[in-house]
């Protein structure tokens, strides 16, 4: 079951780390500084601009402002966490994988407002205005990949929906050309933790069905739950028509939404997307990110991750 006695002493450090949802928010630190931080290291150049009507926004611009292609990305964290630096590890690794394909590529990181200070529909509003901001600058959505993990993923498939269904306190978008693709990493598609996947890998995986009601709790409440923020409510019809060429759907086989996100695959496979669903042997909730951020062997969920944004890429302008 293990990938290593390395892999698995990170995650039972993060099961411990992250068993406590205030202290894990007290350590947080704010994504724009952690941004900030990793890419002046790198030597990597970065421009932050906020986002207009975003109530605080701000999107970080990592690499070749001129490049043509994007992908727009928002991080994980509950929406309670800022990012992580195996968020801006994994996506410079990324950039520098494609770049090594000839395809040059932007990474346009969304800051966007936590809970609890912020709830539902505000990181939607926020994820929608920042694909409007790029529109207005120029880039062609069919050249921009959305993507994210966990309640980033939550974020990316919420988006997908605001392009084909009106949402009440988001501003309609419509866009010309259907997006490159959606990259979904690990996606909370559900509020709920009776899955068996929750009692199958509670020990295996680097948090538990209690801290993820806490960040359900905070987000959204009971009677806001709907297609928009928990998409694994939305039905095959609902999905038909999406406004993306392609879709990466990958998940760990060990880790808790394992179950839940195989769901939601399916529907978007029954409702004619063009989805790949990848379920990535021994590997655990946003096990990229993860290995990015403390130096560990990849696994198949990078491997995937980066022949596919390859592939989407090369479509060409």
């Amino acid at each position: 079951m293990s990938r290593s006695a390395a892999h698995d002493a990170r995650n039972q450090l993060l099961r411990e780390t992250l068993s406590n949802n205030e202290d894990a928010r007290k350590s947080s630190v704010p994504t724009g500084e952690t941004v900030r931080r990793i890419t002046s290291d790198l030597g990597i150049s970065l421009k932050s601009e906020n986002i207009p009507s975003s109530d605080g926004a701000r999107l970080h611009f990592i690499g070749q402002i001129s490049a043509e292609k994007v992908l727009l990305y928002f991080h994980g964290g509950g929406f309670g966490l800022s990012a992580f630096e195996g968020h801006i590890k994994f996506l410079i690794q990324s950039q520098e994988m494609l770049a090594a394909q000839a395809s040059t590529v932007l990474i346009a990181f969304l800051e966007y407002g936590l809970t609890k200070e912020k709830k539902y529909p505000t990181q939607l509003m926020q994820a929608t205005e920042a694909l409007r901001f790029l529109l207005s600058k120029g880039f062609r959505s069919s050249n921009i990949v959305v993507g994210g993990d966990s309640a980033g993923g939550n974020m990316t498939l919420g988006l997908a929906s605001v392009l084909m269904h009106s949402c009440t306190g988001v501003t309609p978008l419509q866009i010309q050309e259907p997006l490159a693709g959606l990259l979904l990493i690990s996606p909370w598609v559900s509020f709920e933790s009776s899955s068996s996947s929750y009692r199958r890998n509670k020990e295996y995986d680097i948090f538990g069905s209690e801290s993820m009601q806490g960040w359900a709790t905070d987000f959204v409440l009971d009677q806001e739950r709907n297609n928009w923020n928990e998409p694994i409510k939305a039905d095959v019809a609902w999905w038909q028509g999406l406004q993306a060429e392609k879709v990466l759907n990958v998940y760990g086989s060990l880790e808790v939404l394992q179950e839940d996100d195989k769901i939601l695959g399916d529907t978007l496979h029954k409702a004619g997307v063009a989805v790949k669903n990848v379920e990535c042997k021994n590997q655990v909730h946003i096990d990229c990110i993860l290995d990015a951020q403390f130096g560990l062997e990849v696994g198949p969920m990078s491997t995937e991750i980066w022949q596919w944004l390859a592939t989407v890429f090369q479509r060409g302008i």
